[in-house]
């Protein structure tokens, strides 16, 4: 790299030395500037900004001493100070004088004549030693500026730290350790020996700082209370590390002390409201909770306030009523109650169980006092009221403050209670105030803490979700209470419409006997008749025992059908070809077919066996095949067919009969109900109870005058667990 032209400028007032100078100094690769006095020198310096200034001692004007001071002491030439200056001079001075000048900052000084290279080589030895000096001006800054930084951070570290020497001298201490152990400024601390029991109040503290120098090695203590000079407790974890110097041994130990006062604070609140938390989550009884809320607010090994009141609002009637206080009603009772709880030992879970979990004392003489107190939400002033509408907490610390802000509280209440330091809290879940708590610290003397009502105020939080939680479930029981009244009082409704239709039902089907079975009892009783008159007419006697038996047939036959309504079993269901019911059906029908009536199957040959009563359906076919056949009034035919539909078996029967109207389709299942002379209406109703019984469906489509089409819907169940194969054998037994 090419080292930049250097600049030299002579400042003399002598002409022919400015071009021997220019000549020799050209020649070495210098740029020469001239100025022939003094005054212009200066002007010369602040307009080349030269690298080196050749300075003749003796000029008119402004000599060599003048301009030299002016350089170094005007603040105009304040950035040229470093500039080497090689003072010349043809008069022989003193060597005192010499030092003089070369104490004031004088690089170097020529007597006049002085050889050529005498001169360049002054000039390069100046030169360097000025690159070498200011190199060693930059580094001293940033060696400077490095520890100015250095010790900004550590005086500003959110942590105290000290040095100290081996006999335990401080040599030094942050700001931080300074307002830790209680003095206004580090310097104070300097040179106070920590192995003082007066100064470190905690031997373990001082035992460390020996066990270190001793040892040589690092070491620590978590969380360990310290009482400073001023009294105050706090709690640190400290850190202890040995420093050694260039031989090895150790000179100081560095000292790191971390306040872990506020974390563990914060951390002992957040454990008392994670308990206390879980408490509420446990509790859905209203009154239950609203005493636990409470008792966690005034025990000591929770919140710690003295006494604690909840208001409810009551949103239908537009006021505040005081639900529930927990606390001494007189200083009496409260040594009291506190001479008693200082005999429980319970940590904070015990206690809430114990006294928490609990439905509250009613002859408790404060909680029936709270109980008597109304706010209306009418008086804008009251503190409570402002509670609630601005949804923000108050705290209160005398009266005076109430009339500062503009509030009032009801008279009957501060003499009640005497109230004169409280705070008060809203209880809001999704903008909604569900009340407020009204709490202080009567009778203990002790003022209520920031840090006391922010721990308040996150209960209030968590207690208002409980609340909400704990009214839905009690609005939820009372819903449930009143559907299982509404259940019962429906089923019995029920039972009387079932008997209402049971009874109904045997009315009819004894309707229905005592009409099918008045024409042969009449006929039946006619000829019998008859024959009691002629029985010695054979001819008559013969023909009236025919008519006789034919209608006792008649009789069996209604009867039998009565009898199979009423005595349907449940299905015994096997693994059976569905298609053999259906040929087995045909096989019984085509005998008894009328002349001009066509059966036909189409059965699906790959249809699987299944399980199903085959008694059962045989029958339920059989209905309707003779229902089919029946509606046919001259020629047709009835056609059968199985197919699959997804999980279903399905049986479908189509005929070319005289159809359904729409009046009599919806009736067609009902007991009873036939449009045939000599039918019982009882055989659809029959079939739709056997597809019941198999989960299954009977569907019907018809056409009046063209047909109708029957289909029989029943679940495809083709393997059947163990335990329904018993169930189904248990049935059969």
């Amino acid at each position: 790299m090419v080292s930049p032209i250097k600049k030299i400028l002579v400042i003399d007032d002598d002409v022919s030395l400015h071009d021997l100078c220019r000549a020799i100094l050209t020649r070495y690769g210098y740029l020469c500037v001239s100025a022939f006095s003094g005054e212009e020198g200066l002007q010369k310096i602040s307009k080349e900004n030269p690298d080196l200034v050749l300075l003749d001692l003796m000029m008119p004007g402004i000599d060599g001493h003048q301009v030299y001071n002016q350089l170094i002491s005007d603040p105009v030439f304040e950035r040229f100070k470093n500039v080497p200056v090689i003072m010349l001079s043809a008069v022989i001075k003193d060597q005192e004088e010499k030092n003089e000048l070369l104490s004031k900052g004088i690089a170097a000084y020529l007597h006049k004549p002085f050889g050529l290279n005498e001169l360049v080589n002054v000039i390069q030895n100046v030169i360097i030693a000025n690159e070498v000096k200011l190199k060693n001006i930059k580094l001293q800054e940033e060696i400077t500026r490095s520890k100015q930084y250095l010790e900004r951070i550590i005086d500003h570290a959110p942590l105290g730290i000290m040095a100290v020497d081996k006999n335990g001298n401080i040599s030094q201490a942050n700001t931080f350790f300074s307002k830790m152990i209680g003095t206004k400024h580090p310097k104070e601390l300097i040179d106070r020996n920590v192995l003082d029991p007066y100064f470190i109040n905690r031997v373990e503290i001082r035992d460390h700082f020996k066990k270190a120098i001793a040892e040589g090695r690092p070491s620590s203590i978590p969380s360990i209370d310290v009482r400073n000079l001023t009294g105050q407790n706090f709690r640190v974890n400290i850190q202890y590390v040995p420093l050694r110097g260039e031989s090895g041994q150790i000179t100081d130990v560095l000292s790191i002390w971390e306040d872990v006062t506020e974390i563990e604070r914060r951390a002992y609140e957040l454990s008392i409201l994670r308990q206390i938390s879980e408490a509420m989550q446990s509790v859905l009884d209203v009154d239950i909770l609203l005493n636990l809320i409470l008792t966690s607010i005034t025990a000591g090994c929770a919140l710690g306030f003295s006494r604690a009141i909840i208001f409810m609002m009551n949103e239908n009637e537009g006021f505040l009523e005081g639900r529930m206080g927990v606390g001494p009603i007189s200083v009496e009772a409260a040594y009291q109650i506190w001479g008693e709880l200082e005999k429980d030992h319970s940590n904070l879970d015990l206690f809430l169980s114990k006294f928490g979990g609990r439905l509250p004392n009613q002859n408790d003489p404060f909680n029936k006092e709270v109980k008597k107190f109304r706010v209306s939400m009418k008086d804008n002033n009251n503190v409570l009221v402002q509670t609630v509408v601005n949804q923000k907490n108050y705290w209160i610390k005398n009266q005076n403050q109430l009339a500062e802000l503009n509030l009032s509280l009801n008279e009957n209440f501060i003499q009640f209670l005497e109230l004169q330091e409280f705070v008060t809290v809203p209880l809001i879940t999704k903008n909604r105030v569900l009340g407020i708590v009204v709490a202080d610290n009567k009778y203990s003397s002790v003022s209520l803490r920031e840090d006391q009502i922010s721990l308040l105020k996150l209960l209030a939080n968590h207690a208002a979700l409980a609340l909400e939680n704990a009214e839905a479930y009690q609005n939820l029981e009372d819903k449930v209470k009143q559907l299982a009244d509404t259940l019962v009082k429906l089923q019995e409704t029920q039972d009387k419409l079932v008997r209402s239709e049971q009874l109904a039902t045997i009315g009819k089907m004894a309707a229905h006997v005592a009409h099918e079975i008045r024409n042969p009892l009449t006929a039946i009783g006619g000829f019998a008749k008859s024959v009691l008159k002629n029985p010695n007419k054979l001819e008559n006697v013969e023909r009236s025992a025919q008519i006789i038996d034919k209608e006792v047939e008649r009789l069996e036959k209604i009867l039998k059908n009565v009898l199979n309504f009423t005595r349907i079993s449940m299905p015994f269901k096997r693994k059976k070809n569905i298609n053999q019911i259906i040929q087995d059906i045909v096989t019984l029908q085509q005998p008894v077919l009328r002349n001009g009536i066509s059966l036909h199957i189409e059965l699906d040959k790959n249809f699987p066996e299944f399980y199903f009563d085959d008694e059962q359906m045989k029958q339920a076919v059989m209905n309707v095949v003779s229902n089919s056949i029946s509606s046919i009034k001259d020629k047709g035919e009835v056609t059968i067919r199985t197919l699959r539909e997804n999980n279903f078996a399905v049986v479908e029967i189509v005929d070319t009969g005289i159809g359904i109207s729409k009046e009599n389709l919806i009736n067609i299942f009902n007991p009873f109900f036939t449009t045939r002379q000599d039918g019982t209406g009882l055989g659809l109703a029959v079939t739709q109870m056997i597809l019941e019984g198999h989960d299954g469906k009977i569907m019907v489509e018809s056409i009046l005058n063209k047909g109708s089409v029957f289909r029989l819907k029943l679940p495809l169940m083709v393997d059947i667990s163990k335990e329904l194969e018993a169930e189904s054998l248990v049935v059969a037994g």
